[in-house]
């Protein structure tokens, strides 16, 4: 008859098994430690605590989902939606991710157009041709952010978005290109990458538009090295965006019923935020409000002590108190005193910089995007070209946007730092003040 079963009331085969070492334990977290520039005294007292104490520890679960303990990522996703001021908030790896499974969510797809700014870095444009979509190019004018006047002459019946972007921390023109957006019935989505606590006419930048894309990469105003945000006050565009950043997991109120609508179950990709780029934005989160208003002194100060002769102006702001603060941009009178001031504004010490220059390539600048410019594609089938008839294609030109060339290439860009103390704010001025007095 052998022994009962344990479903008999026998005794159970295997009693216990473990506890044993979690997969990523004491190693692991010394390696972390060893990305802080710690004295080589401390990195000794801390690895030799940690050693002695590795029986005691338990490893991290890294994974968001399925977390025995509360997840970090969820932390950041709710403290990060109160920041913004948005019902609906959802962690990915990246910004160019939050604007695919943006798009994707607003149902952007093969021979639909996206318009897109001249002036912004290529993910934005790109987002649009790996969503199958055609990006539209629109011109900047002297805020350095979508010209409303340009993008109203470029929407057609294909347009299915206008994607605005909040470069270098400044907001864009909001009300004009809301309106633009309400009467065609379109969706505006924010890319407020370099733009993270901006805000327009006392709201949120990432809260104004249709859904909100911010990055977290570590050159942002906020960063968790990598990683990104949407933001949106529509719960099913939520739930699409979710969707598609999962592979389709369907992370829906019943993930295993029936599709509420048409829309709701579809093919998705992967585009989750880890545990521990969800400990590091949460941090971030928390003390967004100092850093904002770290930035946004040093910006005022730099600014109000400049000196500006003739023919040397200032970018205008669509909300003169929205701007983040990360950077300040003077506008030269033409391309050589552009180039010859921030050479000059270099040697003195100031953290200035060009945008323009048609000998270097710049991403951020439309006419480098060869990708878009030789209507590039992955595969054979040819999209997100062969979407759309030959004669519906924009006519992509090196010049097509003379405005952006033209503000760009006079332009320099003065950086700030949240941490800037008054005295290196009356120094950095000081500077600038003394290469345009020899203007």
């Amino acid at each position: 008859m052998g022994k009962p079963l344990a479903l008999e009331g026998g005794v159970k085969a295997v009693k216990q098994l473990g506890p044993y070492p979690s997969s990523i334990h004491v190693d692991e977290l010394l390696e972390l430690i060893d990305l802080w520039e710690l004295p080589a005294a401390t990195r000794k007292t801390l690895t030799t605590a940690l050693r002695k104490s590795a029986r005691a520890i338990r490893g991290p679960h890294l994974f968001r989902y399925y977390n025995p303990r509360p997840s970090k990522v969820d932390a950041a996703e709710k403290a990060f939606g109160a920041f913004i001021g948005s019902p609906h908030c959802l962690a990915v790896n990246s910004c160019t991710s939050a604007l695919i499974a943006a798009m994707r969510a607003v149902g952007v797809g093969m021979g639909d157009e996206v318009i897109v700014p001249a002036y912004t870095f290529f993910a934005t444009a790109a987002a649009v041709g790996a969503c199958n979509a055609i990006p539209v190019i629109a011109d900047v004018d002297d805020t350095l952010t979508l010209d409303p006047k340009d993008v109203a002459r470029l929407i057609t019946p294909r347009t299915k978005a206008i994607t605005v972007v909040h470069m270098l921390g400044f907001p864009a023109q909001m009300a004009e290109l809301k309106a633009l957006a309400d009467k065609h019935k379109i969706a505006l989505i924010e890319d407020v990458a370099q733009a993270a606590g901006g805000t327009y006419r006392g709201k949120k930048l990432g809260s104004l538009g249709t859904i909100g894309c911010f990055s977290f990469d570590y050159y942002k105003v906020l960063n968790s090295g990598e990683g990104g945000f949407i933001t949106t006050p529509d719960e099913w565009l939520y739930t699409r965006a979710q969707s598609w950043h999962d592979c389709a997991a369907c992370w829906r109120p019943n993930r295993y019923a029936s599709e509420r609508g048409k829309g709701e179950l579809f093919c998705g990709e992967n585009y989750r935020m880890s545990e521990l780029q969800g400990a590091v934005a949460l941090a971030q989160i928390r003390k967004a409000d100092k850093i904002i208003a770290g930035y946004r002194a040093a910006f005022k100060r730099i600014r109000d002590a400049l000196v500006l002769p003739a023919g040397v102006k200032l970018q205008r702001l669509a909300d003169p108190d929205g701007a983040v603060g990360s950077n300040l941009v003077i506008f030269m009178p033409d391309v050589e005193q552009t180039k010859w001031a921030c050479k000059a504004m270099q040697a003195e010490g100031v953290p200035a910089g060009g945008i323009y220059d048609n000998n270097i390539k710049n991403w951020h600048i439309y006419s480098h995007w060869d990708h878009i410019m030789e209507q590039k594609s992955v595969a054979p089938d040819g999209l997100p070209w062969s979407g759309v008839k030959p004669a519906n294609r924009p006519a992509y030109k090196k010049d097509m946007c003379p405005q952006a060339l033209n503000y760009l290439g006079r332009s320099i860009v003065i950086r700030t730092h949240t941490h800037y103390t008054a005295a290196d704010c009356r120094a950095i001025a000081n500077g600038i003040n003394k290469v345009l007095a020899k203007k």
